[in-house]
């Protein structure tokens, strides 16, 4: 009785509506910190890849601005930073790329953007995770931006992002990709991570309008998507599946999800290679600890 005791839904992954990738595939990766959790264990592991030039971005506009960078070759100048509590900023970066100098702010953000473009060229895939639907817009520009940078409040207002203007958002993102690397296939994914922990309905809104869109992009005929929200929400659906901030999964869950997606994405000989590389990175860690 026990052994036919079913203790969770599985999540249907149609292998065929992903290419089976080698190990010597070129992949780029932008969005949500899900997106880096992805690219790292493919870098981690030997493979060519990139993520992030302008550091974690939300938001379908932040993501398209990087795309519309790169395609445009468009490099960024001084007048995009401005200083505020002693360094300079971009709206369009993560404040890790924040610098205290403004040459040096600007090299920074236009060495990342060239290495991730030079990569985009020749990827074989680019992993977009978008992970909101609220955005945060510049009252003085009236301008999404990708983050704050911890000015006041009353720079700016919130809002929702609709299906629709996320749809515009993507699907110019897919076709600035074609038009530099046609042969780059695109594999979306919907970051797990849960927002707004004080606001479940306004989370589970900002998702459901991204899910939407993403769908509505794949459905067009050019990407695919990897279930990962599913995954987290359907298959494992527990809370000890999360960090102790109930918003993050934790490593456990990440390396399930990630795990899951590569098998996906990765030709069987890649795959096997990258299981030995990552027991090798392992043991070569635990060495060193151990040492």
């Amino acid at each position: 009785m026990l052994e036919n005791l079913k203790l969770q839904t599985k999540v249907n992954i149609a292998p065929g509506n992903f290419p089976d990738f080698e190990a010597n595939a070129v992949f780029c990766g932008i969005g949500s910190c899900f997106s880096e959790n992805l690219i790292n264990m493919l870098v981690d592991t030997g493979f060519d890849a990139v993520q992030n030039p302008t550091g974690i971005v939300y938001n379908a506009c932040s993501i398209m601005q990087v795309i519309e960078r790169c395609a445009h070759d468009r490099p960024f100048e001084r007048k995009d930073f401005f200083a505020y509590g002693g360094l300079y900023h971009s709206w369009e970066h993560h404040g890790n790329f924040s610098k205290d100098n403004l040459e040096a702010a600007v090299n920074t953000a236009n060495h990342a953007l060239g290495c991730f473009r030079e990569k985009l060229l020749h990827a074989d895939a680019l992993i977009i995770t978008p992970s909101s639907s609220v955005v945060y817009v510049n009252k003085e520009t009236e301008t999404i931006v990708a983050n704050c940078h911890k000015l006041p409040n009353n720079c700016f207002y919130r809002r929702i992002v609709s299906v629709d203007e996320n749809y515009r958002y993507l699907s110019h993102l897919v076709n600035l990709v074609a038009g530099i690397n046609a042969e780059c296939k695109i594999i979306f994914t919907l970051s797990p991570v849960r927002h707004y922990p004080g606001d479940l309905v306004l989370n589970g809104q900002s998702k459901a309008n991204l899910l939407a869109a993403v769908h509505q992009v794949c459905n067009d005929g050019s990407c695919c998507y990897f279930p990962a929200y599913e995954i987290l929400n359907d298959e494992l659906r527990d809370y000890r599946f999360y960090k102790p901030d109930m918003l993050h999964p934790s490593d456990l869950t990440v390396d399930y999800i990630c795990t899951s997606f590569l098998k996906t994405i990765l030709s069987r000989d890649a795959f096997k290679q990258y299981k030995n590389l990552l027991k090798a990175a392992e043991f070569k860690k635990h060495r060193r600890i151990n040492s």
